[in-house]
């Protein structure tokens, strides 16, 4: 079993290097990853500017950084590093903020998972809510479950598996594993000044009470899990669309 893993957080992350070090266990592991911070990117992907890569060291496989963002790893990583290769499976992270919700829209860490579902490489996000041992933990030993029974291989082409792991410690362990929707609360997004014609954006994501939404198993204690596809489509409005005379003609 060959697998792909890149971050947003960079090639010199620690949950990164922690992240291989499981997977390696399991199965065999590739690294690409950016070589700086990318938290927040998206989706977004160099056209503009030229990609630059190179080794990285001290990891328990064959490791590059791509001067890129996550989508840049995953994408060069499939059309020129390893274009001859076939992946099994494509994890992103583990980073540090979880990307429940709406927060997935903006995640550096699921639009390298959502890169590689496109190309049709089934993809796993996994971020933590707040960094702790025991949540680190408790991610990576869930990793290594699904690498062991190969769950992954039944998912449908083009989705991808978004797992966010709740705060947690000693005392308050996480309590298991739900499976979810992704929740559509918005942020309470507003701007303070920083200085003369400068603003910070600040706010945080409005509590989600719907039950079964990741936010709000993430509340409860819980780790979500949470499929996602990569279809735009609204079939609803496709079919109300459908019955409409909107042509000009």
């Amino acid at each position: 079993m060959d697998i792909l893993i890149t971050n947003d957080d960079g090639i010199t992350a620690s949950n990164l290097l922690a992240l291989a070090k499981a997977a390696v266990e399991c199965a065999n592991v590739r690294v690409v990853a950016p070589q700086n911070e990318q938290s927040g990117v998206g989706h977004s992907f160099s056209f503009y500017r030229s990609l630059h890569f190179a080794p990285a060291k001290d990891f328990p496989c064959e490791a590059f950084w791509v001067n890129g963002t996550p989508a840049d790893c995953i994408k060069f990583a499939l059309k020129h590093i390893y274009k001859d290769f076939k992946f099994d499976l494509v994890i992103s992270g583990v980073n540090n903020g979880d990307n429940a919700g709406v927060a997935s829209f903006y995640s550096g860490t699921v639009g390298a998972a959502r890169e590689a579902a496109l190309w049709e490489v089934p993809a796993i996000a996994v971020s933590l809510r707040e960094q702790s041992d025991e949540a680190l933990d408790f991610a990576l030993k869930w990793v290594q479950k699904i690498l062991r029974e190969k769950n992954f291989t039944g998912m449908p082409k083009k989705t991808l598996w978004n797992f966010n792991v709740p705060q947690c410690s000693k005392k308050n362990p996480c309590k298991g594993v739900k499976v979810s929707t992704t929740s559509t609360n918005m942020f309470s997004d507003y701007y303070v000044e920083a200085t003369e014609k400068s603003y910070n954006l600040m706010g945080g994501k409005i509590p989600d009470l719907r039950e079964g939404t990741d936010d709000w198993w993430l509340d409860q204690g819980y780790a979500s899990l949470s499929p996602q596809s990569v279809n735009l489509t609204d079939e609803q409005e496709l079919k109300r669309l459908l019955s409409l005379d909107i042509s000009i003609c």
